[in-house]
């Protein structure tokens, strides 16, 4: 992670952890049932999560929550219902430390902006009148406003996506984050009017429950039903997207296509149904080994492809290695064999070499070095090159091994290029 991004989070959490620490609840004792009610509703929504638009992203309720809370409660007491429920979806998700933590600093810098705002405005009046409806739009603006720019700055800096890519402030996402927001506050105004007509603004949670869905569903046409892996047509589409980013901001990208080795022998030899058995852990091992804003996805039959963003061919080179040889060591227990199988995988890897460069080429160049380590032997990772002279030519790679002599075989007829690969 760049160190800018490293330092923006740190500072988040530094502010945020200086916010709590300064804002202690002063709960009144007739409605300490009421924080200990909604504190517990808050760590619930969080639990209970409805799958985003991307394998690792998920919405909840909890913003309502947070919204009833600050109206009715106060700001330091909403502040420490973020804290605990944020704590309590950790210990349930057990997310990466770093990133769990700043969700739980954007959020409560964001409700201490947003409730310092709506004091500021209601001066502790009422909110049955214009200026407590105003301070309610205030609020809702500025909660929905400062927790999506923070997420958007952030982004920038660690993928250095803009604010249009990152898609921080899609108007669907905007909409859905404002709208639960503002369904906790009027929560909030009716329990002030008459308790007991709360759930009136509680029923439409269906249908928002509903609507939650559509990123997901949107999602899971574009994955791959039989691996969970995204699928050829959704990697195509972000090939082309990253690339005219890269365009844009001068930045490198690597794209890798691999084959399993042999696999009709397997289907022909134990039954298709240890050919999937052997296909959707293979696609396990593979998503584990890159990070989580890299992209892969199966590409058809036995065959994968990787995007990996802010990366050169070289620079991967030893981690694609080791998910090779990963992939090697690996054994995949079937009902139709007495020993697990094994399998071997082989790759091939091209970048993005100059601007102006299309997806296409990248991606031919790419399968161009995995034709190449097939007729090489399989089992080893290839790189397309572009050289100087003409013609294509076969060099050893940094991890050749010293087991023999480098092989020669030509790869596909390609315009200045050479392929240089990597054996066991």
């Amino acid at each position: 992670m760049p160190l800018a991004s490293r330092l923006y989070i740190w500072a988040v959490l530094a502010i945020s952890a200086i916010v709590c620490l300064v804002q202690v609840p002063d709960v009144p004792a007739a409605q300490r049932w009421l924080l200990l009610a909604v504190g517990g509703l808050a760590c619930l929504a969080q639990i209970v999560k409805v799958t985003g638009p991307t394998r690792n992203s998920s919405y909840d309720l909890s913003l309502m929550v947070f919204g009833f809370a600050l109206i009715e409660l106060g700001r330091p007491a909403a502040v420490w219902i973020i804290v605990v429920a944020g704590l309590a979806a950790w210990l349930r998700y057990r997310d990466a430390w770093y990133i769990h933590t700043f969700n739980i600093g954007m959020s409560v810098m964001s409700m201490s902006a947003a409730g310092l705002a709506y004091e500021w405005i209601t001066e502790g009046q009422g909110l049955l009148d214009l200026q407590g409806t105003l301070g309610l739009l205030a609020t809702i603006f500025i909660f929905t406003l400062v927790n999506h720019l923070m997420l958007a700055i952030v982004l920038l800096l660690a993928r250095s996506e803009t604010f249009a890519v990152s898609g921080t402030f899609d108007r669907l996402i905007l909409t859905i984050d404002s709208t639960l927001f503002a369904m906790g506050t009027a929560a909030a105004v009716i329990w002030l009017v008459n308790p007991y007509a709360v759930p009136l603004i509680v029923s439409p949670l269906y249908l928002i429950y509903l609507t939650l869905q559509v990123p997901a569903l949107q999602r899971r046409a574009e994955s791959d039903p039989k691996t969970g892996l995204y699928n050829a047509r959704h990697f195509t589409q972000a090939l082309a997207k990253e690339v005219a980013r890269a365009d844009r901001f001068e930045r490198p990208l690597c794209v890798v296509m691999c084959d399993l080795d042999y696999m009709r022998n397997i289907n022909n030899t134990y039954g298709h149904l240890a050919g999937d058995v052997v296909l959707t852990g293979v696609a396990t091992l593979l998503r584990r080994s890159v990070r989580e804003y890299d992209t892969v996805a199966r590409f058809g039959g036995e065959e994968f492809a990787f995007l990996l963003l802010e990366a050169t061919p070289e620079g991967v080179w030893p981690r694609v290695e080791s998910i090779r040889a990963a992939v090697e060591a690996a054994s995949f227990p079937v009902s139709t064999s007495s020993t697990p199988l094994k399998v071997t995988m082989s790759f091939g890897m091209a970048g993005r070499q100059r601007p102006g460069q299309s997806p296409e080429e990248i991606l031919q160049n790419a399968d161009q070095a995995l034709y190449q380590a097939k007729r090489a032997g399989r089992n080893r990772v290839c790189l397309f090159v572009r050289t100087e002279d003409s013609g294509a030519n076969v060099t050893p790679g940094p991890h050749a091994a010293n087991d023999g002599p480098p092989q020669r075989d030509r790869p596909a007829p390609s315009d200045r290029a050479q392929v240089e690969f990597a054996t066991r």
